[in-house]
C-alpha cells in the first residue's frame, strides 16, 4: 500500500530542467531580448513563430503571447512574476499538439558575475496519464532537456549575431 502511495506522490511532483549559461553581456542588454516577448521566435530556435495575444500589455506582468513550435504545435504563455532585469516566471497554460504533459512553465534568473551574466532557466513541468510517466524517461524528458539547452543556446548567439542560430550552428555550440 505505502509503495503505491510513494509512486503516486512520485508520479504528481513537478519535474525541473535547468539549465545556465555565462554570457559576456550586462543583464540589461539580455533583458532588453527576453523582454520582447512577443518576439521570442526571433531568436529561440524551438519556435517558428510567436505574438502577443494581449492588446494593452506586450511584457511585464500578465502579458500573454502564442507560441508555435517547430515543427508543430503550438502553446499560449503569460508572465506571472516578473522583476526586472532579474527574473521573469512563464505559465504555459494552453496547448496544442504537445507530448502528454501538463502544468508547465519556466523561470527565467539572470545574475551579474563580474562583466559577464549567469542566465539560468528552469523549464518545469508535470507528465499527464500512464503515456506521459512511460514516455517522459524515454523521449519527453530527453527533448525537454536539449530544448532548455537549446533556448540559453539560441538567446547567446542571438546576443553575438543579431540572428537566429541555424541548425548546423546549434550543434557546434557548446
Amino acid at each position: 500500500m505505502y509503495f503505491i502511495v510513494d509512486a503516486l506522490k512520485i508520479h504528481l511532483k513537478m519535474i525541473h530542467i535547468t539549465a545556465t549559461r555565462t554570457m559576456p553581456f550586462s543583464k540589461e542588454k539580455i533583458w532588453a531580448v527576453l523582454d520582447d516577448f512577443d518576439n521570442i521566435h526571433v531568436w529561440n530556435p524551438g519556435l517558428k513563430n510567436s505574438h502577443s495575444t494581449t492588446s494593452n500589455r506586450k511584457t511585464g506582468l500578465g502579458a500573454q503571447r502564442h507560441c508555435d513550435l517547430a515543427p508543430f504545435g503550438s502553446f499560449e504563455e503569460r508572465i506571472t512574476e516578473y522583476i526586472p532585469n532579474e527574473k521573469m516566471v512563464i505559465d504555459i497554460y494552453d496547448g496544442a499538439k504537445l507530448p502528454p504533459i501538463k502544468n508547465m512553465g519556466g523561470v527565467i534568473i539572470l545574475t551579474e558575475v563580474g562583466n559577464r551574466t549567469n542566465v539560468s532557466f528552469t523549464f518545469q513541468y508535470k507528465t499527464k496519464g500512464i503515456m506521459g510517466k512511460i514516455m517522459n524517461p524515454l523521449m519527453i524528458k530527453p527533448k525537454m532537456t536539449e530544448g532548455t539547452e537549446n533556448f540559453l543556446k539560441g538567446l547567446e548567439h542571438f546576443l553575438k549575431t543579431g540572428r537566429k542560430i541555424t541548425k548546423q550552428e546549434l550543434k557546434q555550440a557548446s
